[in-house]
């Protein structure tokens, strides 16, 4: 790539250079009627690619205290060149920002607009995004998290199919109800797989169309292997740190696929077979009509039993005969829960994800 200066970005078809990108972000967030930290966010991220000294980011604390570190210009580019190669970008394709700039995948969304000449139009993913978009709008590329998509398509389909050419999901698990609505849909859906400190996605698994797989495929020069764990070890010599030594378990197919099983630190080992819980969350995540997961506790029979945490305010005593008979027709024998815990309120990261401990 030529050198970028992080002074010019494309706004809804105005190109803004300098202080007037400065304004513009002050005016974004003036016009908030609610709580502004969105529209912050954004002005403050748009401040640190502009400032030329690296962007500031933390990883997300789903297995430990977040760790802060800054991502160097030369390794904000080499992704965005990345993403470019990988979903044909050009300069002046209109793309949609509606992720949150505290998270990595919001940050990256912004920095392509300025380091690829994109189109970029904002919208708040506080609201609906079909309720926040004129139905004229079309989007050559955007990122969200599945759960955004899923309401999308719940709200009205044929828009998602005429305004969006491809989406990229990340953030969160697809559930198996959101991949079979996935199956014949128009647009081009994809899963990103990467972490902050790979500077998002490094591979890329199809959800849709006649490509539609079960593993994910690097991109670029990208390659992986695993560590005696079985955990994913992923080498990417666009970046300055060339090796990130992850949790994943995975099924390696060659030095540039695999198959992601779950975290390391997740897996249940019960009466001997290897229980995944994100598995089992992205089968019941749309069945049981409570926010739960899935865990292991120590069992002098089976080494550890699979345990389910319920989220609700109702009695225990009311809760768990109507699970059961839920996952009764889901889950296989091994996989069934011997205990169900039913607490008020179960602990998130400030991303919002579950920390099972």
């Amino acid at each position: 790539m030529e050198p970028v200066n992080f002074d010019r970005i494309t706004v809804d078809g105005r190109t803004l250079e300098g202080d007037a990108i400065a304004r513009y972000f002050d005016e974004l967030v003036a016009a908030q009627r609610m709580d502004h930290a969105w529209a912050e966010r954004l002005r403050s991220t748009a401040k640190d690619l502009m400032n030329d000294r690296g962007l500031p980011a933390k990883t997300s604390g789903t297995t430990g205290p977040p760790k802060e570190f800054t991502i160097p210009i030369p390794d904000l580019l080499a992704s965005a060149e990345l993403t470019r190669r990988a979903f044909d970008l050009r300069v002046g394709d209109r793309v949609l920002h509606c992720l949150p700039c505290e998270f990595i995948a919001g940050k990256l969304m912004l920095a392509r607009a300025f380091a690829l000449g994109l189109d970029i139009h904002f919208s708040d993913p506080r609201i609906g995004l079909l309720e926040g978009l004129h139905r004229t709008d079309r989007f050559a590329f955007t990122a969200m998290i599945p759960m955004q998509l899923h309401r999308m398509l719940q709200e009205d389909r044929a828009r998602v199919e005429q305004q969006f050419a491809t989406i990229l999901l990340g953030g969160g698990p697809v559930s198996a109800l959101l991949a079979e609505a996935l199956i014949d849909l128009r647009t081009n859906v994809v899963l990103g797989y990467g972490s902050t400190e790979t500077v998002t996605h490094v591979a890329l698994r199809q959800l849709n169309g006649p490509q539609r797989s079960e593993h994910f495929t690097a991109i670029g020069d990208i390659h992986f292997s695993r560590d005696p764990r079985g955990c994913l070890v992923v080498y990417t010599p666009h970046l300055s740190t060339t090796q990130h030594v992850t949790n994943d378990l995975i099924e390696l197919i060659d030095d540039t696929r695999f198959r992601w099983l779950g975290r390391f630190d997740n897996v249940i080992l019960s009466g001997g077979k290897k229980v995944f819980p994100e598995q089992l969350e992205a089968r019941t995540m749309d069945l049981l009509p409570y926010p739960h997961f899935f865990s292991g506790a120590d069992d002098p029979v089976l080494g550890q039993a699979v345990v389910l945490s319920v989220e609700s305010d109702r009695p225990q005593q009311e809760v768990v005969p109507e699970i059961m008979d839920l996952l009764l027709h889901t889950l296989h024998p091994h996989e069934m829960p011997r205990r169900i815990r039913v607490l008020p309120r179960i602990d998130r990261t400030g991303s919002g994800k579950i920390k099972r401990s």
